[in-house]
């Protein structure tokens, strides 16, 4: 979907598009939830992984460390998609994220 770079703004133009499941990847560890629909966070490295390992989905960094292969780590982010729509809480929902960063009216310029 087309939405603003902002990631908050961004993710709400996605939830209000009708998603029902986010995959939310980040490099610098951004935390967030977007509720209501549940923020699946994939890092792009393992560094940031390790860092906040309680906050993060998915190690996406497997890949460039040589763990997993990238068919590998799609079968596996596909089969928590199909586990989080059924219900199973991701790590923002846990946490308890997500009432902050669900924006649906950004009055001023976003870059």
């Amino acid at each position: 979907m087309d939405t603003p770079g902002y990631d908050a703004v961004s993710v709400t133009g996605m939830i209000a598009g009708g998603a029902n499941v986010v995959c939310f990847t980040t490099g610098r560890g951004t935390v967030c939830g977007f509720k209501p629909t549940p923020t699946i966070k994939m890092a792009s490295n393992t560094a940031m992984y390790e860092r906040l390992k309680d906050d993060m989905d998915v190690n996406c960094g497997r890949i460039v460390d040589g763990d997993a292969s990238i068919r590998k780590m799609g079968e596996n982010i596909f089969r928590l998609i199909l586990e989080t729509a059924s219900g199973k809480a991701t790590r923002s929902e846990r946490l308890g994220f997500g009432d902050n960063e669900f924006v649906p009216w950004q009055f001023s310029p976003v870059m």
